[in-house]
C-alpha cells in the first residue's frame, strides 16, 4: 500500500480547465470513479472472507455517493449539466488509482489500512484540484477548484477519525507488537524482521521453482537476497527457523506470492502502530522511511500477481503452470 509523498502528486497533471462545465466534469469522474473502485474492493475483500475491510470499503462508497451528490448540487448552481464520466476519467492523473491499484494485490488489508488508503486518495484529490486552481488563469475556474480542494480536505479528515477507531479497535483485540522506542530499537527490530523474511522469500522461490515458475521463483530470490542484506549479518542466519505457515506450503503460484506479501504487510502494520506512536520526530521519520521500503516491496510482489492474474503465461515463453487459479 502507498505510504510515500501520500500529499503529492509524482508528476504535474496533463489536465488544463477551459471552464467551470470542465471542471464540474472532472470533479464528478473523481467521485464517481472513487465510488467504482471502492465497490470493487469491498467485492475482492469478500472474497475473500475479509468481511470486516469489505464493510470498510463499502463505507467508502457510501460516503462518496454523497460527494457525488454534493457535485451534482453545485453543477446545478452553476446552471451547468454534469457531463458522461467517461468523458472526463482519462484526464485524472494515475496517482489518484496508485493505492487502489496496490490494495488489490495485498494479502493482509485490515479495515484500518483500507481507511489508509482512503485518507491518501483524498489528500491526492486536493493536491490535484490544487494544481488546477494554480494552473487557471480564470479567477472563476481557480476559486471553484480551490473550494474543491478544501471539500477534499474536509472529506480526509472524517476518513482520519475513522482510520483512527479502526487502528484502536485492531490495537484493543490484542496486536502486541513490539514498538522500539529508539533508533537501535528498531534497527536491531528490523533486523530480526528481515532475515525471518528472508527465511521466508528463500522457501518460497524455492517452491515456485519446483512449480515450474521461474519468473516468480527469480523474484522471490532477489526479494529474499535483498532482506538478508538488511540483517545484522548481511546474510540468513543459521539457525533462522523455517517459515511454517500453511500458505507457504500451497501449490499454486498466486497463493504463494500472496503468502510472500504477508510477512512484509505484518511488517507494514508494525511499522504504522509505530509511525502513530513514535516518541521523537526522528523515530516516526524512521519508521516511514523503511515502512516505503516495504510497500514498495509488496509492490513488486503486486505486479508479478497481476501478470498472472491477467493470464499471462508463467514459467517463460510457451510455458504455463496448472492449477493458477484460486
Amino acid at each position: 500500500m502507498p505510504h510515500v509523498n501520500r500529499r503529492t502528486l509524482s508528476r504535474d497533471p496533463s489536465a488544463r480547465v477551459g471552464s467551470l462545465a470542465e471542471l464540474v466534469g472532472i470533479a464528478h469522474a473523481v467521485e464517481t470513479e472513487a465510488i467504482r473502485r471502492y465497490r470493487w474492493l469491498a467485492q475482492e475483500m469478500r472474497r475473500r472472507d475479509e468481511a470486516g475491510t469489505a464493510d470498510a470499503f463499502e463505507a467508502m462508497a457510501e460516503e462518496e455517493e454523497t460527494h457525488v451528490a454534493a457535485v451534482e448540487t453545485w453543477a446545478e448552481g452553476l446552471g451547468t449539466g454534469v457531463s458522461r464520466t467517461a468523458d472526463f476519467r482519462w484526464r485524472l492523473p494515475p496517482d489518484l488509482a496508485e493505492s487502489w491499484e496496490a490494495a488489490v494485490g495485498s494479502a493482509l488489508l485490515t479495515p484500518y489500512r483500507a481507511y489508509a488508503i482512503a485518507v491518501d486518495n483524498e489528500e491526492r484529490a486536493f493536491a490535484f484540484y490544487s494544481y488546477l486552481a494554480a494552473a487557471s488563469d480564470d479567477p472563476a475556474i481557480a476559486r471553484e477548484a480551490e473550494h474543491l480542494a478544501s471539500e477534499e480536505l474536509r472529506h480526509a479528515a472524517r476518513l482520519r477519525t475513522w482510520r483512527r477507531a479502526a487502528w484502536r479497535r485492531e490495537a484493543s483485540r490484542g496486536r502486541t507488537a513490539r514498538r522500539p522506542q529508539t533508533p537501535k530499537a528498531l534497527a536491531g527490530f528490523l533486523a530480526e524482521r528481515e532475515a525471518a523474511i528472508a527465511a521466508c522469500h528463500r522457501q518460497l522461490a524455492e517452491r515456485l521453482q519446483a512449480l515450474g515458475d521461474q519468473e516468480s521463483a527469480a523474484l522471490l530470490a532477489v526479494l529474499a537476497a535483498e532482506a538478508a542484506a538488511r540483517t545484522e549479518a548481511g546474510r540468513i542466519p543459521e539457525d533462522q527457523p523455517a517459515c511454517d505457515a500453511e500458505d507457504c506450503r500451497a501449490r499454486r503460484p498466486v497463493a504463494l506470492l500472496l503468502a510472500a506479501q504477508r510477512p512484509l504487510e505484518a511488517l507494514c502494520e508494525d511499522l504504522e502502530d509505530l509511525e502513530l506512536s513514535a516518541p521523537t520526530e526522528a523515530l516516526q521519520a524512521m519508521a516511514q522511511t523503511f515502512l516505503a521500503d516495504a510497500i514498495a516491496r509488496i509492490a513488486r510482489i503486486g505486479r508479478r500477481l497481476e501478470l498472472i492474474e491477467g493470464g499471462q503465461a508463467i514459467g517463460g515463453p510457451g510455458r504455463t503452470v496448472p492449477g493458477n487459479d484460486r
